[in-house]
């Protein structure tokens, strides 16, 4: 189920269940003996059915099998989702489809993986050999081959829930590996502990560990009985449920997932603030006041951006600010290569990728100058369109995208002229409406430069609030612990109009 969370990573469930939980479990003495499986074939040929609950309201399922295959000494892990998502007042249709053969110790072996959201399909292939992964990823007139380094064992994602029956079921016990997960087309450590044995007869829910993971700021609390089967899942602290159900019942979701009335982007990823900021994209200065990360993720800090704790330790003054910054010389060559390094989904080597970023900057000697060029050339270039990409190559192709399309393009461009460049994660003050979550880059040019390549700024304006960095993708993972609970006070802020 680790796959089906990370692809809605947003999310927040109305009912507070997190904070209810006492009154719904009741703590039972565990089995005496530690409860384990001894072949996979114990759960071969089965079928499990889930429904998905998303801010509230029943938004899907998913399906989840586990087929022998005697004749290659291995099992294929199969699953399906489908969701039906009303965001920023159009509805999104989702389908994936995962198929993952592992072997007796749940290793990986080879996989498939098949995405289509609305019309932007994507699929994956690819296996294990030696200490690589070789993939293959295709879309819509576009094909490509790469490979990820990953030495020892490695497991695939959706092996998360069945490690643990694998390893045996006690209270107190403690696991630790490594997962491969197509979407971000990454390697995560997993950290899990089983810390209960308990049941909730209100919640439908037999006899069963309670299993808590950690996966790179990602948490999920799991439910596995001692038949080995999950029967319930709360990511991120309870903002997304899954839950078992017949097949029957996770179907009803196709009816009634054309009557949703719930807006996901306006009611969840909305922040709206207590008073306008009437010029955001000219705003020089701003100071707010937040609450609701509760030390849950650790703000970044620099020129432009300055956090302080209250004594309420709840609640944070952000100040940010449009310097540009002074020198601040050159960075180690550790970090130097991370934010110049090449990514399944940022492919800075790829002959294209290298082709446009020369036309764009072939005049230019000044760094600086470059990144303006490529800001304000993929602002023009690529049109701001609520659909999917998956890298920077497929964003360049298809000339559209979201403002992840964007700066996963504006990354690729850079990092190829030598600049090294990581993505930013955050709020964005949108006129009218509030802050929203967004993402954009940030590079480095004698102090690292915001640039913002969805608007065409460089430097960005001081509504940018920055709430992780990372070279690829995989470091926002650690946004769905504040998703939903943010709360702003703008106490002060200065427009430049000349901007």
């Amino acid at each position: 189920m680790k796959r089906l969370s990370l692809t809605l990573l947003l999310g927040v469930i109305a009912i507070p269940l997190s904070s209810c939980a006492n009154l719904y479990f009741e703590t039972l003495a565990p089995p005496r003996h530690p409860v384990k499986i001894d072949s996979l074939r114990a759960l071969a040929n089965k079928e499990w059915w889930y429904g998905i609950v998303f801010n509230g309201e029943k938004v899907g399922f998913s399906r989840l099998s586990l087929l022998s295959r005697p004749e290659r000494e291995a099992y294929l892990l199969q699953g399906e989702m489908c969701l039906t998502l009303r965001f920023l007042g159009l509805k999104r249709h989702v389908k994936i489809e995962a198929e993952d053969t592992i072997g007796e110790d749940l290793t990986l072996k080879s996989f498939r993986y098949f995405q289509k959201i609305d019309e932007s399909e994507l699929e994956m292939t690819g296996r294990k050999e030696g200490e690589c992964i070789y993939l293959n990823t295709k879309g819509p007139g576009w094909e490509k081959d790469s490979k990820l380094s990953a030495k020892g064992r490695v497991y695939p994602a959706s092996i998360i829930n069945l490690y643990p029956v694998v390893h045996g079921l006690a209270v107190g016990k403690e696991y630790r590996y490594s997962v491969f997960e197509p979407q971000t087309v990454h390697l995560y450590e997993v950290e899990q502990k089983v810390t209960g044995y308990e049941k909730a007869p209100r919640l439908g829910l037999a006899p069963s560990f309670r299993i808590e993971t950690e996966m790179e700021g990602f948490s999920a609390t799991t439910w596995i009985n001692t038949s080995g089967e999950t029967e319930m899942e709360w990511g991120a602290a309870g903002i997304l449920i899954t839950y078992r159900e017949t097949e029957k019942e996770a179907r009803k979701y196709l009816v009634e997932a054309s009557l949703a009335k719930k807006d996901l982007g306006y009611d969840f990823s909305l922040i709206k603030t207590d008073r306008p900021i009437t010029c955001p994209r000219q705003v020089k200065n701003l100071t707010l006041s937040v609450s609701g990360m509760g030390g849950l993720i650790k703000l970044p800090q620099g020129p432009t951006q300055q956090v302080i704790e209250e004594k309420d330790k709840d609640r944070l003054v952000i100040r940010t600010n449009i310097k540009m910054p002074s020198a601040e010389g050159d960075l180690s060559d550790n970090v130097r290569a991370l934010y110049l390094s090449s990514h399944p989904q940022i492919e800075v080597h790829h002959p294209e990728i290298k082709r446009v970023a020369w036309e764009i900057t072939k005049h230019m000697g000044d760094e600086r100058e470059k990144l303006v060029a490529l800001t304000h050339w993929v602002s023009k270039e690529i049109t701001h369109e609520l659909t999917d990409s998956f890298s920077a190559l497929e964003v360049l192709k298809k000339k559209k995208g979201e403002c992840q399309a964007h700066t996963l393009l504006f990354t690729a461009l850079a990092r190829s002229l030598g600049i090294p460049t990581r993505l930013v994660g955050g709020l964005v003050y949108v006129e009218g409406q509030g802050f929203l979550y967004h993402s954009w880059a940030e590079s480095y040019v004698q102090g690292w430069i915001p640039v913002d390549p969805t608007f065409g700024q460089v430097p960005v304006d001081a509504t940018h609030i920055k709430l992780v960095e990372g070279p690829d993708w995989s470091s926002f993972l650690p946004l769905s612990k504040v998703m939903g609970k943010i709360k702003i006070h703008v106490q002060d802020y200065a427009c430049d109009e000349q901007r």
